[in-house]
């Protein structure tokens, strides 16, 4: 199986930084599917699922006439998100352990096809976009949304944020995936064969907050794969961490968490 860029926490582990990822991402990825139709009786699967944020809210909507598959390399993010669908008290969503590029999901049967900052972790994302269009039914949606990691910074500038930018990309090279993925979206749904995709691009910031966290929690997450490939020493991480939480607690300083690119797509009939 292909290798996969994930450098962070999974399952209970996680949950505090994922929860806070949907509380500054979720209402977008809500409004966007929404818009795009899901509703009622609709049949959906969410690759790279985490701990599930997004799939008590679209079984949710989707009620009990749809139905929902909830894929996921780790089974400690498939278990947090099993727990908390038996604790919503939901019975629609399906939950397998499975490769985005393989998901053993039958072809052309889905209303909705659904990532959210999967393509960032994964070291041949184009074959995943594949295998997620041939799961979509004609006149179905494919729905990605990933980040650009380059846009991540503050205003005014400060060196905390510019160097967090610098260890990703360094990180990125060593596990050859590309956390400035979302702008490349388009393109890859093309080559896809999704033929005219559509993107809107949202950039959530914050001036007070506990969201102008979330990247001094991500990087503690990231810690060992960062130290591991010589991105960055124990010292300087601690560091960065201190300076970051100055950041947060400083109503002056606005922290822009990330540029998200949302890409979909209609399944077309062969021509």
């Amino acid at each position: 199986m292909k290798n996969s860029g994930y450098v962070l926490a999974t399952g209970s582990r996680a949950r505090d930084r994922l929860q806070m990822l949907d509380v500054i991402f979720g209402p977008d990825s809500r409004q966007l599917l929404t818009r795009l139709g899901l509703t009622r009786g609709c049949r959906v699967a969410d690759i790279g699922c985490g701990t599930g944020q997004m799939v008590l809210w679209v079984a949710q909507q989707v009620a009990e006439t749809g139905a929902v598959w909830a894929l996921d390399t780790s089974q400690d993010q498939l278990c947090v998100a099993g727990e908390s669908a038996k604790t919503a008290g939901l019975r629609n969503v399906s939950f397998r352990q499975a490769s985005a590029y393989k998901t053993g999901l039958r072809p052309n049967s889905f209303d909705f096809v659904y990532s959210r900052f999967l393509m960032c972790h994964l070291t041949h994302p184009l074959d995943a976009l594949a295998e997620m269009l041939d799961l979509v039914k004609v006149g179905g949606v494919l729905v990605c949304e990933d980040y650009q990691m380059s846009a991540v910074g503050s205003f005014p500038p400060t060196h905390a944020y510019s160097r967090l930018a610098q260890i990703s990309a360094k990180v990125d090279a060593k596990h050859g995936v590309d956390s400035d993925i979302g702008a490349q979206l388009p393109s890859l749904f093309v080559q896809a064969g999704i033929v005219q995709p559509e993107v809107v691009i949202r950039q959530p910031a914050f001036l007070r907050g506990e969201a102008k966290r979330f990247w001094a929690l991500t990087l503690r997450e990231a810690a060992s794969a960062i130290i591991d490939c010589g991105a960055a020493t124990a010292e300087e991480l601690d560091d960065l961490c201190t300076q970051l939480s100055h950041i947060a607690d400083d109503e002056t300083k606005l922290v822009l968490i990330a540029r998200v690119f949302q890409v979909w797509g209609r399944k077309k009939l062969a021509s």
